[in-house]
C-alpha cells in the first residue's frame, strides 16, 4: 500500500550480556539483557549463576503459564510490584483469597456483560475527541489515557464527582514508573516497606494523589453509596480500597499503550485508517462489535506486535527440565510474549503490520497470547479488546491522523510502550 511507513520494533541486544550488564541493567529492565537470539531460538539462558532462563517457544510458554503452572510461583519482583499496586487486592492475592476475589469479578467481564458497556466506551471517546483542535500535533498515549480514564471512572469504578479523569490520566504513567522502577536496592535483604521509603515511592505526588482518590471512593461506599460496577462485586470478598487503587494501572497502563500503538500504526497505514474510520461512522451511538470486523483485526495485530505484558516472570518451585535446560528451584523463568509474537520461525513477516492475517479461516500459529494463558490469564481480556476496538473506531470516525517525523522508541518495561511518546497531527473530520 502507498504511504506506508515501517513500524518500530524493540531492539534486543546483539551480544550476550556480561555479569556487569546483568546487575547494572537487568534489575530494572530485563529486556535490556535479552539477546536477539530469542527471536530465533526456543529459549536463551542469561549470564550468571542462577540467572533467568528466557523462553519464547509457544509450547514452553504454555508449560510455564498453564500446563505446569503448579510448579511455578510469581517472581519476587512481580509480587512486590503487585503488592505496591494492589495491596491485598485481587491481582496481589494468592491461593484461596485470590480464587475467591477472581470468581466474584468474573461475571463483570463476560462477553454479554461487556456488550452493555460499549456505549459508555463511545461516550468517553466523544467527550475527549470534542476537545481536540484541528491541525494540532497530539501525543497519542495522552489522548488514549484521557479516554480510558473516563471509562475506568464510569464503568469499572463509578466515581461520580470524587475523581478527575484527566488528573488520573496524567498521574498513572508516573505512578507506574514509581512502583515498577526496580533498582539494585530491591536486591537488598531489607524490609519491603523500607525499600519503598528509600526509593521515595510513598512520597511521590502521583502515588499520593491516586491513593487519596482510592480512599475517597472507598469511603463513599463505606458510607452507604450504592454502585453497580466491578468493584461492587468485590464488596465483602476483597479489600475495596486496595482493589480500587489497583485497577488504575491495571486497567489503564496496558490498554492506553495498545490504543496508542494502534493509532500510531494507522497514521502510517492510511488505507487501514480509512477502513477503521468507515466502521466508526457506521456504528452509530450504540456500537456493536460485529460492526467492527476490520477494527478488531487491527486490534489483534497490534496486540501481537505490541503485547500489553511483553515479559512475564515466574519462579520455579522445584528443580525441573524445561526445553532442554535444567531449571533450579528458585530460578526465574522469563516468558517472552513479545519475542514469541515476533519469532522468525513462527510467523510469516513477523515485524509486518498485516491485520488481514486475522481474517476468518486464516491458518495462524498457536502463538498469540497477549493476555497470557493459564490460571493467571488476564481476567479482562475480552473487555480490553472490545474497549480498544470501540475507542479506535470512535476516534478515527472524528479525526484523521497524519504521521509525525519523530520515530518512537520501544521499551518492554512493564508494558510495551514508547518512552519518547507517539505523536501524530490530528485533522478533525467533517460531521
Amino acid at each position: 500500500m502507498t504511504g506506508e511507513l515501517p513500524l518500530p520494533a524493540y531492539q534486543f541486544r546483539k551480544d550476550r550480556p556480561s555479569l556487569r550488564d546483568m546487575f547494572r541493567l537487568g534489575v530494572g529492565d530485563v529486556g535490556a539483557v535479552i539477546p536477539a537470539a530469542i527471536l530465533d531460538e526456543d529459549a536463551v539462558q542469561l549470564t550468571g549463576p542462577g540467572a533467568p532462563l528466557v523462553v519464547s517457544a509457544p509450547e514452553l510458554v504454555r508449560q510455564t503459564l498453564n500446563d505446569r503452572a503448579d510448579q511455578f510461583t510469581r517472581d519476587r519482583f512481580v509480587r512486590r510490584l503487585f503488592r505496591r499496586s494492589w495491596g491485598k487486592g485481587m491481582a496481589a492475592a494468592e491461593g484461596e483469597d485470590w480464587q475467591r476475589q477472581r470468581r466474584a469479578a468474573v461475571p463483570f467481564f463476560r462477553p454479554q456483560a461487556v456488550r452493555q458497556h460499549l456505549a459508555a466506551f463511545a461516550l468517553s471517546s466523544d467527550a475527549v475527541i470534542g476537545q481536540l483542535e484541528h491541525g494540532r500535533t497530539i501525543e497519542l498515549g495522552t489522548l488514549a489515557a484521557r479516554i480510558v480514564a473516563r471509562i475506568v471512572l464510569s464503568v469499572l469504578v463509578e466515581s461520580g464527582d470524587l475523581a478527575d479523569p484527566d488528573q488520573a490520566a496524567a498521574d498513572v504513567p508516573a505512578y507506574v514508573r514509581r512502583i515498577a522502577g526496580f533498582t539494585p536496592l530491591d536486591l537488598m535483604p531489607l524490609p519491603e516497606r523500607l525499600i519503598d521509603r528509600l526509593q521515595g515511592i510513598d512520597s511521590d505526588p502521583s502515588v499520593q494523589r491516586l491513593r487519596a482518590m482510592g480512599s475517597r471512593l472507598a469511603e463513599r461506599r463505606k458510607n452507604g453509596a450504592k454502585a453497580h460496577d466491578m468493584i461492587a462485586l468485590l464488596d465483602g470478598v476483597g479489600p475495596i480500597e486496595d482493589n480500587i487503587r489497583g485497577l488504575f494501572p491495571a486497567a489503564m497502563d496496558t490498554t492506553v499503550a495498545g490504543i496508542g500503538w494502534a493509532l500510531h500504526a494507522l497514521s502510517r497505514y492510511p488505507e487501514w485508517q480509512e477502513r477503521v474510520a468507515a466502521e466508526g461512522r457506521a456504528m452509530g451511538s450504540i456500537p456493536q462489535l460485529d460492526q467492527l470486523a476490520a477494527t478488531r483485526r487491527v486490534v489483534s495485530e497490534i496486540l501481537r506486535l505490541y503485547p500489553p505484558a511483553p515479559l512475564l516472570a515466574r519462579c520455579a518451585a522445584r528443580g525441573m527440565e524445561l526445553g532442554g535446560y535444567h531449571v533450579r528451584r528458585g530460578q526465574t523463568v522469563i516468558v517472552g510474549i513479545y519475542p514469541m509474537h515476533r519469532h522468525r520461525k513462527i510467523w510469516d513477516r513477523p515485524d509486518a503490520f498485516d491485520p488481514d492475517r486475522w481474517l476468518p479461516g486464516a491458518a495462524l500459529p498457536d502463538a498469540w497470547m497477549p493476555f497470557g494463558t493459564g490460571p493467571r490469564m488476564c481476567i479482562a481480556a475480552h473487555f480490553a479488546q472490545a474497549e480498544m476496538a470501540v475507542v479506535l473506531a470512535r476516534i478515527l470516525a472524528g479525526v484523521r491522523l497524519e504521521p509525525s517525523d519523530a520515530q518512537p522508541q520501544v521499551s518492554l518495561q512493564v508494558t510495551t510502550r514508547s518512552p519518547n511518546g507517539l505523536r501524530s497531527r490530528a485533522h478533525l473530520r467533517q460531521p
